[in-house]
């Protein structure tokens, strides 16, 4: 080092300035840019080995939950999820549920005996009914759908003035077993989603009559399940949602609904549906 400090002294100006510029703009940045892309070089085999880690990941996720079902079809967290659900389609647990949404109007002011009932007493009057909404919309579903129903949560809220809005979450387990699945057999997992239900969704209805449309519906999404299982051998609900909506204004409502299916099909079966 200091036989290059002495050889820097002995060095005419001219040439200290041609060196100090040298090193200004072409080696040090000749420098800087061969560790960026040493860095960058890195940084990317890093990122290969994290995405070859994660696509094993999800690999090892589906044949931990089948080995029997193609990974491809297990691929997703929803599918996951909705698989899961299948595997335990003769319990109630709470991650299987219905999720209800029901407004209505709060009501006149004015009683049949001539009474006039305040703001305050209309909303108590919608929150003492929450109770009650959710066993009842529990029956209807064993009516129909589920072999066993449990009210996970009922809440209520004021829209405006002159309206209420319930959401009722339900839990169940349906009456209908899964079906068949040989443990032998290679199946593709399929998740089928629909609107259920669609006589009962086309119009709008006085909102009294909302509760018996909602259990046309469910009637509608068992009748879908049944199909399915007659189709593909299995079936199972993993989602589902109905809402009735007012029209602003009027005692009216528009029903809405959603629901996904779960079925184990034999691989043979899907091949021969697509050919």
């Amino acid at each position: 080092m200091r036989k290059l400090v002495s050889i820097w002294r002995v060095l005419p100006k001219g040439q200290q300035l041609f060196l100090v510029l040298l090193a200004t703009f072409i080696v040090i940045p000749f420098v800087v840019l061969l560790f960026l892309q040493v860095y960058n070089a890195y940084n990317l085999t890093q990122l290969g080995n994290d995405i070859t880690v994660k696509q094993n990941e999800w690999k090892h996720r589906a044949a931990s939950l089948n080995a029997n079902v193609v990974p491809e079809s297990l691929k997703s967290p929803a599918n996951q999820f909705a698989y899961q659900l299948l595997e335990v389609h003769s319990a109630m647990v709470a991650e299987r549920r219905l999720v209800v949404t029901i407004q209505q109007p709060l009501g006149e002011p004015k009683t049949k005996a001539g009474k006039i009932r305040t703001p305050d007493e209309l909303l108590g009057e919608a929150n003492d009914r929450l109770a009650g909404m959710g066993e009842a919309e529990c029956r209807a579903l064993m009516e129909t759908l589920a072999g066993e129903c449990t009210v996970m949560s009922a809440t209520g809220r004021a829209l405006g003035d002159n309206a209420f809005e319930y959401q009722i979450q339900l839990a169940f387990a349906e009456k209908n077993a899964l079906g068949p699945v040989d443990p032998q057999a290679s199946y593709e997992f399929l998740v089928t989603k629909s609107s259920p239900g669609k006589t009962a969704t086309m119009s709008r209805v006085y909102f009294e009559k909302s509760a018996e449309l909602r259990k046309r519906i469910y009637r509608d999404v068992a009748d879908t399940c049944i199909a399915i299982r007659s189709k593909s051998g299995t079936c199972s609900v993993t989602s589902l949602s109905v809402a009735s909506k007012l029209d602003r204004g009027t005692p009216m409502v528009r029903l809405a609904a959603s629901a996904a299916y779960a079925s184990l099909v034999p691989v043979g079966d899907v091949t021969a549906s697509t050919r």
